[in-house]
């Protein structure tokens, strides 16, 4: 490249950076704006609290790989982790076995059963002879990525909710907060009479129900929601209506 080329391609670079300095800044004053006007006007579209807690599950590769066993797409698979899940939560809440406990003897039965299997093994142990194990060429272990995708969703999930949460306590829109009280109150009744395993269970047996029927019934479902919002709106509406009405004397 030539002396005068490299001189005429400065300005040009110069000039595209400005440009986007100030697109960008110009990007960030309307945003600015918009929050400044919907913090003024209340209207409850700051930040959605539906998006703020589901945008954790979007973004989780782990729940992704979760998401295919709710979508019973192998019915294998989905069969298997269903029926474990049913039979951990049944020892749990009707046979009232702890999670340790639980494991333990998992683990024991799991222990008798490679005893059995790999018996010749064990048999010479006490006779004195070489016997390869059975197992010896199998190796088991849980995906790292999983394990950290684990703790990234949970803590994800928990960020989501204080994020909810502190909107609805600094009132940053004020019919968001006022509904959010009735939120709390339901969580605190649900806390009170529900305990903790079958909250999760619930949650769990909705994951395998509802991904599969979403998906098989998308429009229908859709349509209700929507009807079902536009007559919360309508409700609404009457009750901002009837507040703001004059009083006549």
């Amino acid at each position: 490249m030539s002396a005068e080329e490299g001189t005429a391609a400065a300005p040009v670079e110069e000039q595209k950076e400005e440009q986007v300095a100030a697109a960008e800044a110009q990007a960030e004053e309307t945003k600015t704006e918009a929050s400044a006007q919907c913090d003024k006007e209340c209207c409850c579209e700051c930040e959605c609290p539906c998006k703020m807690l589901c945008e954790p599950f979007e973004k989780s590769e782990f729940f992704g790989e979760m998401k295919k066993l709710f979508m019973w797409d192998n019915v294998m698979q989905s069969l298997l982790a269903f029926a474990v899940m049913n039979v951990f939560f049944l020892l749990i809440l009707y046979f009232k076995f702890s999670v340790f406990g639980l494991v333990c003897w998992v683990l024991f039965f799991a222990l008798l059963a490679a005893l059995a299997y790999d018996f010749q093994h064990v048999l010479g142990y006490f006779q004195k002879k070489e016997v390869p194990s059975r197992f010896a060429e199998n190796k088991c272990e849980v995906p790292a990525k999983y394990i950290d995708g684990f703790f990234t969703l949970v803590a994800s999930i928990v960020n989501a909710f204080l994020g909810v949460a502190l909107n609805a306590i600094k009132i940053r829109c004020v019919p968001f907060s006022l509904a959010m009280i009735g939120v709390f109150l339901v969580l605190i009744f649900l806390a009170g009479h529900v305990c903790c395993f079958c909250t999760l269970y619930i949650a769990l047996l909705f994951c395998f129900v509802w991904f599969r029927l979403y998906r098989d019934q998308k429009q229908a479902i859709d349509d209700l929601f929507a009807k079902a919002k536009d007559f919360a709106k309508k409700q609404i509406e009457l009750v901002k209506e009837k507040i703001n009405k004059p009083k006549t004397n």
